[in-house]
């Protein structure tokens, strides 16, 4: 476990304390494989369509286990906080670098910090859980080749699954054609193989949602990040449109009851000067945000640091997934 300062602070993901998503991957790739090699290909009659679907799997397995094992062993760390370059947000002039209070040093504007593995990244994109490693600049390419063909490696398992169980289903001997599995109870091999599909179908639906949310990432030219921050601001913005319908409809339909000399029960109509208050009140909240507003972009600005990501899940597969911090 790296010590950084008297902190903890991970530069991959293959360094404890270990996600438990991350080590959920590797039981279901895990079983999943066994399944292909021990039960799919002895199932499947020795033709040449077999030995393509061999092949296949096997490349994309290969490029599955060498696209993690970048993914994950690579530091996306923003390297400017190894160029000691200490000062204090006053000292930090506007430009490029910004000042993170929790590095203690200069980092680049697209740097975020990340809680999970406490250090700046550069060009974060989110926190992988399933990698237990932050994706950036650096390792966002291998990120997505990696996701790319894990979906396709578990979209042909579970479509030659799915063309087995139909033949099982169909044929009640279909499973003594192969000779280590004569000797099998048929209902052992049927629980096998609805097993083998779910799992396979249940990573192949989080993975594929997963590649087609990067790709429209890609296609905004936004981050996963850039994605959470405007989602948050749109659930604010529509929060406080409620609140204030809110208000205005109490403003109007509720009226004070006063009694006249005659003991007859009459309602006040409400006063256009109520309105000019509420308006009033309006105004001077609207220059309230405005003020911290100005006051947000002036750390900017001044060269400090954005506030440091809160950690979350998105979409949480396995991305990356759930991506998210």
């Amino acid at each position: 476990m790296p010590i950084v300062n008297g902190e903890f602070r991970r530069k991959n993901g293959f360094e404890a304390p270990y996600d438990q998503l991350q080590i959920l991957s590797y039981f279901l790739f895990g079983f999943m494989i066994s399944s292909f090699y021990a039960l799919l290909v002895p199932l499947t009659e020795e033709t040449p369509a077999l030995a393509t679907i061999i092949v296949l799997y096997s490349l994309l397995l290969l490029a599955l286990i060498i696209g993690a094992i970048v993914s994950s062993a690579m530091d996306p760390v923003d390297t400017t906080i190894y160029s000691s370059l200490q000062a204090t947000p006053r000292e930090v002039p506007s430009g490029e670098l910004l000042y993170c209070c929790y590095c203690k040093c200069k980092v680049h504007k697209r740097s975020k910090h990340c809680r999970v593995c406490n250090k700046c990244v550069g060009h974060f994109d989110h926190h992988c859980k399933w990698l237990n490693n932050c994706v950036g600049g650096v390792n966002y390419r291998p990120f997505f080749i990696t996701i790319s063909v894990a979906s396709c490696l578990t979209g042909l398992q579970l479509a030659w699954n799915a063309v087995l169980l139909k033949r099982f289903l169909e044929d009640d001997q279909f499973h003594l054609a192969a000779p280590h599995f004569r000797n099998q109870s048929r209902e052992g091999m049927l629980a096998y193989l609805v097993v083998s599909l779910l799992v396979a179908a249940g990573v192949f639906t989080l993975l594929i949602h997963l590649v087609g949310f990067h790709i429209f990432l890609w296609y905004r030219g936004m981050s996963t990040y850039d994605y959470i921050l405007k989602q948050r601001a749109k659930k604010a913005a529509k929060k406080e449109e409620e609140e204030r319908k809110a208000k205005g409809e109490s403003g109007v339909t509720l009226q004070e009851t006063r009694v006249d000399s005659g003991g007859t029960p009459q309602r006040d109509t409400p006063q256009p000067a109520v309105s000019a208050v509420q308006d009033g009140a309006s105004n001077g909240e609207a220059k309230t945000n405005g003020a911290n507003g100005a006051n947000g972009g002036g750390n900017v600005a001044n060269g400090i640091s954005p506030m440091e990501p809160e950690a979350s899940t998105v979409p949480a597969p396995l991305a990356g997934g759930g991506i998210g911090r």
